[in-house]
């Protein structure tokens, strides 16, 4: 395309020096941010024969994903990474297979199921915070795993899915953990060859297949709709398209893919808003008032969830600082492709990182603050569009993203009230680890205080 230009500015590296490829891999928060900070708004580098591109302006973001979404697909690489634990579920699937199967779900997350799936949220929240004992201390992380592990287990499924002995948890942490690895790797083994890495692979997705396709059989069998997530994706047809519905398959594919985004981003998004809440006690004051003006006294319910202002903007400037998506799969040039004014040649790859966009102090004054109020409805105008991404962003956003938010803020309306986290006086600090979700380090251990409040009946602050 005339007056397009060649390459936007960026690190320059000899054809095999894979340096980038390892900071990329290494720092995976970091470096992404000192490449924003040194070449700008479009950064470019090239890996021996590739062509990597950084988008870091909420434009470029939106021409990649929406106006020219249809000039991309998904990096291969790292769909191949995933497919074997998600098979063709909606994070994997493209063109129109992804279409009929986006349809499907949908109604899953229809509003009018909310009432049920809040219920289940607070439940589950009053089942956990009744766990902890006041002066104890809990380690966040495989706290929040179990708490989201039971909410998506009975939303999903209709069913609780026990894991006393932490196999499934586990088993979502090694499948994080390892995909993460592959997708940076040189070279990707098939799944059948019999690296230690593939064997442990291997072996998470069996412990997670066997529970999801057991109530899969058992529901065909019944013919029973529990009103669930899964009730939904069997009864579902595609009206629209063919008239045919899910086969087991296809519904095993998109309940594995539910179960671990609902799993392990959502315990690791709850993770980080309790540290951010420890560290700010002023703010987990004002979410404990605004619970008690609120709920007078009852359960939270969905009708609740509107009135509950201020914590949604808490949730929502928690998952600003440390997103649930930290990176989105890197998009390929399916064809030359013009982005800001840069002619894009054929097979780039082209990176996504709402961890950087979320920090841009053009965007987000003083980014490194916790400051909810930004999310206010005096200053969330102000925010140009595509440049806060949690969930992704276009027709690929996340279709959990309001049914995630609405289970956070639910779960801190219901355990604010009742206890006070903070952090010991001789806890470590706490570094940000990037794989699939983003979490902890050295895991995230918070102390669990109490006192009696009169503002809710039968509970203690």
């Amino acid at each position: 395309m005339t007056g397009a230009q060649r390459f936007p500015p960026g690190p320059r590296h000899g054809f095999f020096d894979l340096s980038l490829a390892r900071r990329l891999q290494t720092e995976r928060l970091d470096y992404p941010l000192e490449l924003a900070r040194a070449y700008g708004d479009f950064a470019h580098s090239k890996l021996g024969p590739l062509h990597l591109y950084f988008a870091n302006h909420p434009d470029l973001v939106k021409e990649v994903l929406v106006t020219r979404g249809k000039n991309f697909r998904k990096l291969p690489r790292v769909l191949k990474a995933l497919r074997d634990v998600d098979g063709n579920g909606l994070v994997i699937s493209e063109g129109d297979f992804w279409l009929r199967q986006r349809r499907l779900v949908q109604p899953a997350f229809s509003p009018k199921r909310f009432d049920g799936y809040a219920r289940t949220v607070v439940d589950c929240a009053q089942q956990a915070v009744d766990r902890w004992s006041p002066g104890s201390q809990i380690d966040v992380l495989p706290e929040m795993r179990r708490l989201a592990l039971a909410i998506v287990a009975r939303t999903l499924f209709g069913a609780e899915v026990s894991d006393s002995e932490g196999t499934l948890g586990s088993a979502v942490e090694t499948i994080s953990e390892i995909v993460t690895r592959e997708s940076g790797r040189v070279i990707q083994w098939p799944i059948w060859v019999p690296t230690p890495d593939n064997r442990r692979k291997r072996g998470a997705i069996g412990v997670i297949d066997r529970v999801i396709r057991g109530i899969i059989r058992e529901r065909r069998l019944s013919g029973e709709d529990r009103g669930d997530l899964l009730s939904t994706l069997l009864a579902a047809v595609d009206e629209e398209g063919d008239g045919t519905g899910m086969t087991d398959e296809q519904a095993r594919d998109e309940a594995i893919t539910l179960f671990n985004a609902g799993h392990d981003t959502t315990a690791s998004s709850l993770t980080w808003t309790w540290y951010l809440l420890a560290k700010h006690p002023d703010v987990a004051a004002a979410v404990r008032d605004e619970a008690l003006n609120v709920l007078q006294s009852r359960a939270a319910t969905y009708a609740d969830f509107p009135a509950l202002a201020y914590t949604t903007c808490v949730v929502k400037e928690s998952m600003r600082l440390y997103p649930p998506t930290w990176v989105l799969i890197p998009r390929v040039a399916t064809q030359k492709v013009t982005i800001g004014g840069y002619e894009l040649p054929k097979g780039a790859w082209v990176y996504i990182y709402p961890w950087v966009l979320h920090r841009d102090p053009r965007f987000f004054s003083d980014p490194e603050r916790f400051e909810p109020e930004r999310f206010g409805p005096d200053r969330a105008a102000s925010i140009p569009q595509h440049a806060y991404i949690p969930f992704g962003a276009g027709p690929h956003v996340c279709i959990g993203n309001t049914f995630a938010t609405m289970e956070m803020v639910l779960t801190l309306a219901t355990i604010v009230p009742q206890c006070r986290l903070t952090l010991p006086a001789d806890h470590l600090p706490v570094v940000p680890d990037a794989l699939i979700a983003i979490r902890p380090r050295d895991g995230l251990t918070l102390r669990v205080e109490q006192k009696k409040h009169k503002g809710l009946v039968g509970a203690t602050v």
